[in-house]
């Protein structure tokens, strides 16, 4: 397993604009959130600058879609997975090392714009409140971690049963905006689609970053309006177990489902 995932870093070195990319928009838009919280009328802290990164922490849910990609797409991909195959590697192997190297690449992005971060706020944000700000920030981060991990293993099965990206894509993008408030709002809608869609609501990967808030207003149409305001992100970490068995969950649900198709398919 740990030569699959060096084999994979390896292809990830050779072909590094998709990561570079992904550093460079991190940085950038730690750097922009700075230069906003520094200059006036805002004016502020370290806790500002951490606060205000935290508030964008439900955009992991899609970088970690773009390391999924990365280690999982590219050139003659079909061709190294028979190649694996053809060696003996058992393919729950070569699942798992792209599930592992996607999760790993996920966690040194987010040590770096953390890092970067904290460089930026001793620079450009002198004062004091700091450490308490970012102990915030690093428990809703960790708190977040498992879900990002989901988001990253739903993209690599539907990846894995399509056998397209652009598939992939869609269908968890589909999940994300649309399924999650469907599911709200069908929950809100009547009493008998309650315990069926509220498990729904509940596991979705997306729910504790909305901290279960949703602004359902009901028109003079039977229709249910949604709004998913911006500053409805929970302002504290959620609790920590529900996001770590919801992540955990989704993990082993879409192993075991990527795994089931690709134990069964020809690799031709």
């Amino acid at each position: 397993m740990g030569n699959l995932i060096r084999a994979e870093f390896y292809r990830l070195r050779r072909r590094p604009h998709s990561v570079l990319g992904m550093a460079l928009i991190l940085l950038l838009g730690v750097s922009l959130l700075t230069v906003s919280c520094a200059l006036p009328p805002q004016v502020g802290s370290a806790a500002t600058l951490l606060q205000s990164i935290s508030t964008l922490s439900v955009s992991g849910m899609f970088f970690a879609v773009w390391c999924a990609a990365a280690a999982s797409s590219g050139v003659n991909k079909l061709d190294i997975l028979k190649h694996e195959a053809v060696f003996g590697i058992p393919r729950w192997q070569i699942y798992l090392s792209r599930l592992a190297t996607a999760c790993l690449l996920g966690v040194g992005l987010v040590a770096l714009l953390s890092l970067w971060a904290v460089l930026l706020t001793l620079f450009f944000l002198p004062g004091p409140g700091l450490l308490p700000a970012l102990a915030q920030y690093l428990t809703l981060t960790l708190t977040a971690l498992p879900l990002w991990m989901a988001s990253a293993g739903l993209f690599l099965c539907c990846r894995f049963v399509t056998r397209s990206d652009a598939v992939s894509v869609v269908l968890v993008l589909l999940y994300y905006f649309v399924g999650y408030p469907f599911c709200a709002a069908a929950y809100a809608a009547g009493p008998g689609l309650s315990p069926l869609f509220r498990f729904l609501y509940v596991t979705h990967p997306m729910a504790p970053f909305w901290n279960g808030s949703l602004l359902l207003a009901a028109g003079p149409s039977p229709e249910l309006g949604i709004s998913l305001d911006p500053t409805l992100f929970v302002p504290f970490p959620p609790a920590p177990l529900p996001c770590w068995l919801v992540g955990l969950g989704w993990l082993a649900v879409t192993t075991l489902l990527a795994l089931a198709v690709l134990d069964r398919r020809e690799l031709r």
